[in-house]
């Protein structure tokens, strides 16, 4: 054996060593499988599904004969769109309309079993997309396209209920509907603009007559305002006109009870006078009355006597 068959000898030995090392390397790794957190694995030997749900972790199977296959429940998007053109949504005056629709979505876990033999991605995806589609243009032809914009959450509203409706037998859980992008002809475009300018004009004129009415207003507050201090200072002046009058009243008044008690103790002491007077008189009289006049009968005629007087007494 010569040199050259040796090292071919040698190298034949390695090539079919490596070769079972990589047989064995695929034979592992085809012999288990890793489900994610976020995943359900299902068991399929030779295409058929065999035994339960698999939960997360890792998982031994026969190499070649059985496999794993997982499902995402993690939560999904689907987007659906569609133009104007003759794919668009007719609303109820009569224009076409399109949009775009996004549903978010998730497998139902509880489900699981229905998705691998029943349905899968792309008749789930399918399934959606025409429902949505059709859930749409329902909806849209029950508005105006003026109404489309001005109450576009209730039209969202409804479109997410059909799309649940539609879509209730599917094993999925839908979370989230939301429409955008609401598109309409070039004619219909030029149209809004001619509302929205001629609205704008009107709300102009509506501002530029709430401006003068509020103007107006002012100038009415303003002078009832002034009217209501003039009436306010004339009852004021009336008020101090009463008050000084009631002043000098109750000035007079007094006046008028100081004279009285004046002239009441001027006769007070009149009267002490005259008593005094009186019991002086009584202190000095002899207790012989004298008439005031004697008739003198025996010459004919009348002779007055004069009364004492204080001196005489």
């Amino acid at each position: 054996m010569n040199y050259f068959e040796k090292h071919v000898k040698q190298f034949k030995k390695i090539g079919f060593a490596g070769i079972c090392i990589i047989l064995a390397l695929i034979t592992m790794l085809n012999s288990c499988s890793i489900v994610q957190q976020r995943e359900r694995g299902v068991k399929y030997v030779l295409g058929k599904v065999v035994g339960n749900v698999i939960q997360p972790g890792l998982i031994f199977h026969m190499p070649f004969v059985a496999k794993i296959k997982k499902y995402s429940i993690a939560p999904k998007t689907y987007d659906a769109a569609f133009s104007v053109g003759n794919g668009g949504a007719i609303t109820k005056d009569m224009q076409t309309v399109g949009t775009s629709v996004t549903v978010k979505y998730a497998y139902d876990e509880s489900r699981i079993m229905d998705i691998a033999t029943r349905y899968g991605d792309s008749v789930v995806e399918s399934a959606m997309k025409s429902n949505i589609i059709a859930s749409v243009k329902e909806v849209v032809g029950q508005y105006s396209i003026y109404e489309l914009v001005e109450k576009q959450a209730e039209v969202t509203g409804k479109v997410s209920k059909s799309i649940l409706t539609r879509m209730h037998d599917y094993p999925i859980t839908i979370s989230q509907t939301t429409i955008t992008n609401w598109d309409w002809s070039d004619d219909f475009d030029r149209q809004i603009k001619e509302t929205a300018n001629r609205t704008q004009q009107v709300k102009q004129a509506e501002q530029e007559a709430n401006i003068a009415a509020a103007n107006a207003q002012k100038l009415v507050r303003e002078a009832e305002a002034k009217k209501q201090a003039m009436q306010l200072d004339a009852e004021a002046q009336l008020i101090k006109s009463e008050n000084e009058a009631k002043a000098k009243k109750a000035e007079a008044d007094g006046i008028a009870y100081y004279n009285a008690k004046v002239a009441q103790n001027m006769a007070v002491q009149q009267q002490q006078w005259k008593h005094e007077e009186q019991m002086a008189y009584y202190e000095k009289w002899n207790g012989i009355l004298v008439p005031q006049y004697i008739p003198l009968t025996a010459s004919g005629g009348i002779v007055n006597i004069p009364l004492p007087t204080q001196e005489t007494r």
